[in-house]
């Protein structure tokens, strides 16, 4: 079996956090989602990958290589234009041929057990096999139907949902799925829909198996999800209620994650808070936030906030209550109080 992965979005909800980079290439408890997910396909034996990227993704290929330090193989394939998840599949045809193939979104992370969606293609004698998951607002996933225990009809992002059961960003697909791609038309969002794919096959006698699952998934197209995700990740590693070492006068609320080339002084961090390597924190308050590198701090209380690369936020004093800021890579923003000293650094 092959695994594939779909980073071709443009992560346009993330924005400006994915204005300069792919949202796949977010850290998420200070690893790449992209990585995360390559280490999931490989726990499950999946070592052949195939990478979906646009044209504009160049730095996914130079920043990951050739996955042998995840004792993976990867292949970089190219969506030409954005039209819809079925035809980022297919821009992987040749790659995965009439291999049966693990599908994973690029934005999604799922952190249950991938070996029973597996083995149910075979188990099943299956055309694919989808994982569900009941969600308080259906209308944002990709919906199925299940009646007497059989999938009877699938809707991406219906505006009205049928159901509560939403799509998994995991697919176990055959070589079954190339035929009904080929015969889709675009949905009223202008797009190829996977969902259309595998209810074409539903809908001509094809068995697509199912589970409903109640392992903890993300879909990181927001940045609460981004956050939310986030928090769980930090959660689950015991080295985040570690107090980091030989960084003085901090008071540090686990858990936390503190990239050792970052440098922090004066400062109260956490709970839920990761900062990146290179960055440096003087004088803050920050909780619930995420400093991807480089990040440049002073005097700042911050929550539920999010920092790209290179950015530099100075005030002149530190504020009592809380503010959220969502920066983008570069920004500066340096902020006086005209009522105090001036004071420069």
């Amino acid at each position: 079996m092959k695994g594939l992965i779909l980073c071709a979005g443009r992560g346009t909800r993330l924005q400006p956090s994915t204005y300069t980079k792919p949202k796949c290439m977010l850290p998420v408890n200070g690893e790449f989602i992209l990585v995360s997910i390559i280490n999931e396909l490989v726990a499950a034996g999946i070592t052949d990958i195939g990478i979906v990227v646009n044209h504009s993704q160049g730095e996914i290929r130079e920043m990951i290589g050739d996955g042998g330090q995840w004792n993976a193989s990867l292949t970089f394939l190219l969506q030409k234009e954005a039209k819809g998840l079925a035809d980022a599949v297919k821009s992987a045809q040749s790659f995965v041929a009439d291999s049966p193939f693990l599908l994973m979104l690029g934005d999604n992370l799922y952190e249950g057990d991938l070996e029973p969606l597996i083995r149910s293609l075979d188990a099943d004698k299956s055309a694919a096999s989808i994982l569900l998951q009941r969600v308080e607002d259906p209308r944002q996933f990709g919906v199925a139907v299940i009646k007497d225990g059989q999938i009877v009809s699938l809707e991406e992002k219906p505006r009205y949902p049928k159901s509560n059961l939403a799509i998994v960003g995991v697919y176990a697909l055959t070589a079954a799925i190339w035929p009904a791609i080929e015969r889709i038309t675009p949905s009223p969002r202008g797009e190829y829909e996977l969902t259309d794919a595998i209810q074409m096959l539903v809908s001509e006698g094809g068995h697509v198996a199912y589970s409903v699952t109640t392992a903890p998934f993300f879909d990181i197209g927001t940045h609460e999800r981004w956050l939310e995700a986030n928090r769980y990740k930090m959660d689950q590693d015991p080295k985040n209620f570690v107090v980091p070492s030989g960084i003085n006068f901090v008071q540090w609320i686990p858990p936390v994650r503190v990239d050792p080339t970052a440098r922090v002084t004066n400062s109260v961090i956490g709970p839920h808070v990761y900062i990146g390597p290179d960055s440096v924190v003087e004088d803050c308050i920050l909780t619930n936030s995420i400093l991807t590198d480089r990040v440049r701090l002073s005097h700042v209380h911050a929550e539920g906030s999010v920092f790209g690369s290179h950015v530099h936020l100075a005030e002149q004093e530190i504020q009592e209550q809380p503010a959220r800021h969502i920066l983008g890579d570069r920004a500066t923003v340096t902020r006086y109080n005209p009522d105090l000293p001036n004071i420069s650094k």
